[in-house]
């Protein structure tokens, strides 16, 4: 009888020192929103997104710890929470749709925050953080993974100041990791860049020259004319393709051509499909074509 009861306490022992297994939270993608909006979990567990309306949705937080890829109708995305901290999010296609993700951390954490999520190629993003212990002279480095690469670069070592808190400027040139590292913990947010296309106003010469810049060319590659409808939506006018500067002459002329009577604006558009991978979807401003 004591052998069994020693071997039943045994058991119990090794049950109750094992670590407790990392849980999944479930939220749904509404047309009206997420449900449930607000989950709390511990650290290390996750939360799976699944888009059960029939339009698209992007889950992006708030600062761009974490953004899904847009999730068609079934589509899920799950992300694991490392650290601590509240996490606020919208949808980034429907931004009036919001949620909140509350992680109980580990005493000990880094934040990271950026100042933007998504940015024109060029831009300057702020990136700011804090340790937990809340004390000045905290080493902190930040690494960054460009898209495509494989290996993490160091890209500042930083003291923290007072009440532990940290900044530093970045120019990405492509959808980029970065990460914050303290002692053994760390903190990321991921910055998506869009190419900067440019639709100067029309020269003397009676011409739009506009021209897409990024960190690489693309020449060759396609993008679209659209003009601002009265229903609110663009709409494709016509298939261009980039020069070898990746560039674009086309005659204001031809432009008129393309659309109807009245005063419309247009603008140039650029689908991710059309670029190499690490970029979004980007657009010019616009300007106007006058049809009498």
């Amino acid at each position: 009888m004591r052998r069994v009861i020693l071997l039943v306490a045994g058991s119990l022992a090794l049950i109750l020192a094992a670590p407790a297994a990392s849980a999944n939270t479930a939220v749904q993608i509404r047309r009206t929103g997420f449900v449930p909006a607000t989950v709390t979990i511990n650290q290390d567990d996750s939360v799976t997104w699944r888009n059960t309306d029939t339009i698209d949705h992007q889950v992006v937080a708030n600062g761009g710890s974490f953004a899904s890829p847009i999730l068609k109708p079934g589509k899920t995305y799950t992300r694991t929470f490392r650290n601590g901290g509240t996490f606020r999010y919208p949808d980034s296609l429907h931004p009036s749709l919001k949620g909140t993700v509350t992680v109980r951390g580990a005493p000990d954490q880094v934040t990271l925050a950026a100042s933007a999520p998504v940015v024109k190629f060029g831009s300057q993003v702020t990136l700011t953080g804090s340790v937990s212990n809340k004390r000045a002279g905290e080493t902190v480095t930040i690494v960054q993974l460009p898209f495509g690469q494989t290996t993490k670069q160091v890209v500042a070592t930083l003291q923290t100041t007072a009440n532990g808190v940290f900044s530093f400027n970045v120019t990405p040139e492509v959808y980029t990791q970065y990460q914050a590292q303290w002692k053994t913990r760390e903190s990321s947010v991921f910055i998506q860049v869009q190419p900067m296309i440019k639709l100067p106003y029309v020269s003397k010469t009676g011409y739009f020259h506009f021209y897409v810049t990024a960190s690489q060319s693309f020449a060759s590659r396609f993008v679209y004319l659209q003009r601002f409808t009265l229903a609110r939506t663009w709409v494709n006018l016509a298939r261009l393709q980039l020069g070898s500067k990746s560039g674009r002459i086309l005659a204001v002329g031809a432009v008129r051509k393309m659309v109807p009577r009245g005063r419309w604006s247009v603008r140039i558009f650029m689908p991710a499909a059309e670029m190499p991978g690490g970029y979004l979807d980007a657009w010019s401003g616009t300007q106007p074509a006058v049809r009498r």
